[in-house]
């Protein structure tokens, strides 16, 4: 028998909307591919450590940080099915895919595949290579991503990685990671995944996808803190890379100061550099406890149904829709093709409390991105499609 359709989320959405300021303004915030706003707990939990590093200056080191630490890693840790030893803090996506890009064990002559859609974060730092004599293979994306098909097109005998975000920030393809990590263990490459639009909005397992290394930063699935991000590397890949850095808190015995030894710390604590972000990586924890405690896998069921909703009312009205329709590859994000003024439809709209993100392709044609999270409603995801129509561009 067929599930009945989906009307509302598996958890209390009223109970969770109350945890969000923009739903108390009246905003139908639709940009969490941009950045998400805080919840109230996220924001609260930064707002405590900012006291307390007001309250207890440095003793916030040892009786506050050094736990959060360590609490923080085991929830990234089951966030993505990893292990703690496995999770380093980064400032950034960018940061943390230049640390592994130029910590691999990569030689020249070798190469990196990805595709044509990728957020320059997953681009910049492989091309970045070029000196070392490491090509980056940039793939024409298909159906929005990446697809096996591009890779075995592009792939030879020296290719050793695959670097791919888990859902395209523009066109919003949700790839088969599955897929993807099957072929790559096929083929003997690493599976590097940008995970900012994903984590915390789409179940991610590091052990059954394959995936070698994720690197995410806060600001947009994971509503934490821009600022700060994680990235997660699997122990036996860490034992191949050699850092390119080193910092105060990199090293063995980093409490020892002036014992200078390169010697690395255990696991991807070798890939901390220095003083951490206190407030940030508070923010962080808050924003997991509240994923992990509503259920990644049902976010990840709800916002698929509100982009269902979007695609289908979009499509009628006669947009064109570039977001894959199938649901099994997209997620939160939805973007369609608009051909007046990007910039003026999302100032008239934002006139009637409707956020959302203009983007354009790499030839400058224009488009719009509604991109929801667990807390829009289907009113929400469809007041876009409403508001377009009653003719909001004049």
């Amino acid at each position: 028998m067929a599930s009945p359709p989906l009307t509302k989320p598996a958890y209390d959405l009223a109970s969770l909307r109350d945890q969000f300021e923009v739903t108390r303004q009246g905003l139908a915030y639709l940009n969490h591919a941009g950045m998400s706003p805080l919840p109230t707990p996220v924001r609260q939990a930064m707002v405590e450590a900012i006291d307390r590093m007001a309250r207890e200056g440095s003793r916030v080191y040892t009786e506050y940080l050094t736990p959060l630490l360590e609490d923080l890693s085991q929830l990234v840790a089951r966030l993505v099915n990893a292990q703690a030893e496995e999770v380093a803090f980064v400032q950034n996506t960018s940061t943390g895919i230049n640390l592994i890009a130029q910590s691999l064990p990569l030689r020249q002559g070798d190469n990196v595949l990805l595709c044509d859609v990728e957020f320059p974060s997953n681009v910049y730092p492989w091309l970045n290579l070029a000196q070392r004599g490491i090509e980056t293979k940039i793939i024409p994306s298909r159906d929005g991503g990446l697809t096996l098909e591009g890779l075995e097109a592009a792939r030879d005998t020296r290719s050793r990685v695959v670097a791919v975000s888990a859902v395209q920030f523009f066109t919003g393809r949700r790839e088969d990671l599955m897929e993807l990590g099957q072929y790559c263990a096929g083929h003997d490459l690493w599976l590097i995944v940008d995970a900012i639009q994903a984590a915390g909005i789409v179940p991610i397992d590091m052990q059954e996808m394959g995936i070698h290394a994720l690197v995410t930063g806060g600001q947009k699935a994971l509503m934490a803190p821009a600022g700060q991000g994680f990235m997660v590397i699997r122990s036996d890949l860490i034992e191949q890379m050699q850092p390119i850095f080193a910092g105060a808190t990199s090293v063995a015995n980093y409490e020892h100061w002036l014992h200078y030894d390169l010697s690395p710390r255990p696991g991807a604590a070798r890939f901390q550099l220095g003083t951490a972000n206190i407030a940030g990586l508070a923010g962080l924890r808050a924003a997991i406890e509240l994923l992990l405690e509503i259920g990644v896998e049902y976010i990840a069921e709800w916002v698929t149904h509100l982009s269902d909703l979007a695609i289908a009312d979009l499509t009628e009205r006669g947009y064109r829709v570039i977001t894959p329709a199938d649901p099994g590859h997209h997620a939160n994000i939805v973007t369609f093709a608009w051909e007046g003024d990007p910039e003026a439809i999302v100032k008239a709209l934002e006139r009637r409390n409707i956020i959302l993100r203009p983007h354009q392709d790499a030839a400058g044609n224009h488009y719009l991105r509604i991109s929801s999270h667990c807390y829009n409603t289907e009113e929400e995801v469809l007041c876009v499609g409403e508001a377009l129509e009653e003719g909001s561009h004049e």
